[in-house]
């Protein structure tokens, strides 16, 4: 059988500020505002004037901190309108980022998964990094026959956008892929889908 019990997710942290740290980027998206104001509410007025925080207001729970975040005392507020457009700046920022910095994320499974690889391509220590989820556990799935990423998945059996294969979901998360696994649902037995269920989410 496809599915085979084998269920993982990454173990995520509380949000706090990090000692030693010389500049502070915080990034999130959606619900993550949430953590995010609690972090800066818990910083010193040092560290929240060495802090750059990234927003996306795109949120598949329609939660939108921007407001209180604009009114967040931080030396750099940066407000995107999609999560990409801020993942692109995130890549940015990490690129020219010095010794001592610490990265905070907050939000989606999918967009800290997402962040996570940026974070990685510059080899950012796991010591550097704290992540806390927010919101629903809705799955970005890759799909292992036309290497289509789908966000905000629910079900364990969905249609690919990219191939239009039915696909079963793995309950596997690749930290490399930053998402579940998608494989043809009727592989074994032409035409035999496995049960329609919601995903844990």
């Amino acid at each position: 059988m496809l599915i085979t019990g084998i269920k993982s997710r990454p173990v995520y942290d509380r949000l706090q500020p990090m000692t030693g740290g010389l500049r502070h980027l915080i990034a999130g998206q959606g619900s993550g505002g949430a953590a995010m104001l609690r972090l800066i509410a818990d910083m010193t007025p040092g560290q929240r004037q060495h802090s750059t925080v990234l927003y996306s207001s795109e949120s598949f729970s329609g939660h939108d901190h921007l407001q209180a975040l604009q009114a967040a005392q931080v030396a750099d507020l940066q407000a995107f309108p999609s999560n990409q457009a801020l993942l692109d700046a995130l890549r940015a920022q990490l690129g020219v980022a010095c010794m001592g910095t610490r990265l905070y994320l907050s939000g989606s499974e999918s967009f800290i998964g997402t962040a996570m690889q940026a974070a990685n391509a510059v080899d950012l220590n796991r010591d550097e990094v704290l992540r806390e989820h927010s919101g629903t556990l809705v799955r970005r799935v890759w799909c292992a026959h036309c290497d289509t990423y789908t966000e905000n998945v629910t079900q364990r059996v969905f249609s690919c956008p990219g191939c239009q294969l039915d696909l079963v979901v793995r309950d596997h998360y690749s930290r490399r892929l930053a998402a579940f696994q998608g494989i043809k649902a009727d592989g074994e037995v032409p035409g035999e889908l496995p049960a329609a269920e919601e995903l844990d989410t």
